[in-house]
């Protein structure tokens, strides 16, 4: 059973995208801000330091997701609102792809300070464990990002669509919402 959510005001949606794009544009500044930092300067080339130049690509997909806002949602709605365009599709997949990214990095960045402090690791072998990270955070997100494009069904629809002030997973496949996102991010 789906439960309904009241639709928020003109005024309250009109609040939320205005603080959405604000948000991103504070946080996209801030993201080119720490990659031209790590770019130019050898000062901050040090493992954490990487790790976190690597998770800012994730934070500038989740950013663009943010930017679209409403328009994603307003292209999507067709005559029964179940339909998703392409516009829709893209928001949806960059949500889904990067909104838990930084959960993965974060927890590659709890992995390094455990193999520092109680492994001995220096930087050249914590250098080489970038790629394995690299692959896993943005793997694990890639592969239900790009499966969830394909799913469809006559009772539930696509996966993506229409969820309030984005496109994402819509509440009638709540569930992937829990096992996909949520679930893996607790």
């Amino acid at each position: 059973m789906v439960l309904s959510e009241p639709a928020p005001s003109p005024g309250q949606l009109s609040a939320m995208v205005i603080t959405e794009r604000v948000g991103s544009c504070v946080s996209l500044v801030g993201i080119f801000f720490v990659i031209t930092t790590f770019m130019f300067s050898s000062h901050f080339n040090k493992p954490i330091n990487r790790l976190i130049f690597f998770a800012s690509f994730g934070n500038i997909g989740s950013n663009i997701a943010s930017l679209i806002s409403e328009a994603g949602p307003t292209s999507a709605l067709s005559g029964t609102g179940t339909h998703a365009t392409p516009l829709c599709q893209f928001q949806a997949f960059l949500v889904q792809m990067f909104l838990g990214v930084d959960c993965y990095w974060a927890f590659c960045m709890a992995i390094n300070v455990y193999l520092v402090f109680f492994r001995g690791y220096n930087t050249d072998q914590l250098r080489h464990l970038d790629i394995w990270y690299l692959l896993a955070c943005y793997g694990l997100s890639f592969i239900p990002a790009l499966t969830f494009l394909f799913i469809s069904n006559e009772k539930q629809g696509h996966v993506y669509g229409p969820a309030i002030i984005w496109c994402w997973i819509t509440p009638r496949w709540d569930w992937m919402r829990l096992v996909f996102l949520y679930g893996i991010v607790w």
